[in-house]
């Protein structure tokens, strides 16, 4: 089985409940994928991709999403 967690960050660090998540992913089991969604993530999406478990990092960078609005 496989696990999509969101990551959870400010464009630039991630928040801890995407370690917390990520961590609940492994007690399940199955292969981790984390989805970065912001503009300019690519230091969040290196961050994620350092976290032991994680198998796959898929980033969705675009300034329609640099303020995290639910519509731009």
């Amino acid at each position: 089985m496989s696990i999509l967690v969101i990551a959870e960050h400010d464009n630039n660090d991630n928040k801890s409940a995407t370690l917390v998540t990520i961590a609940a992913a492994q007690a399940i089991g199955g292969d981790i994928d984390v989805l970065v969604a912001g503009s300019g993530v690519d230091g969040v999406a290196s961050q994620v991709a350092a976290v032991p478990g994680v198998n796959k990092v898929l980033v969705a960078d675009n300034a329609a999403y640099e303020h995290q609005l639910a519509e731009n």
